[in-house]
């Protein structure tokens, strides 16, 4: 009887052992739970906080992105469409004198057409606008012989081949300027050119370099305009007739 209640009081330690071993086992696991727990909540807010970070040490840089986006890009581009403008399509430039009178004034800002000759050549009565390399500078006159005419200078006008062209819209009477010279036969690929205004005019009458080469015209004369120093207006003239009646 005492050996069985030996029995008994040992397997009740057993249980109690087993069950004191149970709670540190559910204890361990409840810690080490708890620490996962925290371990995986410290690492978002690492996360969020170089997250913050990043974007806080980033938004100067977003904001000089958007200046340049915004503001920078459309004035280079507005720039470069400008050069390509300007340097390959069209030609811009004031007048400094009054050689063309009265169809362009001295002071007009005149625009041309740099593609205009690319497949085309000068024609009768077109005002171009060409390099000179006796004068070093850009000039404007209007075209009256073409390659291979005969240009001779009248007591009643100019003639091209013996026709006479027309010479209501010139300013003044057509004269020969150098002694002993009023008709010049133009040599292939160039041009003999007048200004408008003919008792105003250095040109082809007057010229060492009598005829312009083909290679030296720049652009045809499309428009004049003024925006303030004689008057506002732009003026898209329309080519005259060339030749006179007859």
């Amino acid at each position: 009887m005492k050996e069985k209640s030996n029995n008994s009081l040992e397997n009740e330690l057993q249980d109690v052992e087993l069950s004191e071993n149970q709670k540190e086992r559910t204890e361990d696991l409840l810690h080490e739970a708890q620490t996962q727990v925290e371990r995986k909540f410290e690492a978002e807010r690492q996360a969020e906080l170089r997250k913050s970070l990043k974007e806080e040490a980033e938004k100067p840089t977003r904001k000089i992105k958007s200046f340049v986006n915004s503001f920078i890009l459309p004035i280079l581009y507005g720039i470069l469409i400008a050069l390509i403008l300007t340097q390959v399509m069209f030609f811009h430039a004031e007048v400094p004198s009054g050689s063309m009178e009265t169809t362009i004034m001295t002071g007009d800002r005149i625009v041309g057409n740099r593609m205009a000759y690319w497949f085309d050549r000068p024609d009768y009565g077109e005002i171009v606008i060409f390099w000179s390399a006796e004068y070093n500078e850009f000039m404007v006159k209007r075209v009256i012989g073409c390659p291979g005419d005969h240009v001779e200078l009248r007591t009643d006008g100019v003639y091209v081949n013996g026709r006479r062209i027309r010479d209501d819209y010139v300013q003044g009477t057509t004269r020969e300027l150098r002694d002993g010279e009023d008709d010049w036969i133009v040599p292939s690929d160039s041009y003999f050119l007048l200004g408008d205004n003919r008792e105003n005019s250095a040109d082809s009458r007057y010229w060492n370099q009598t005829f312009i080469p083909e290679d030296e015209i720049y652009a045809k004369y499309m428009f004049r305009y003024s925006l303030g120093k004689n008057g506002w207006y732009c003026d898209w003239r329309d080519p005259v007739d060339f030749w006179a009646e007859e």
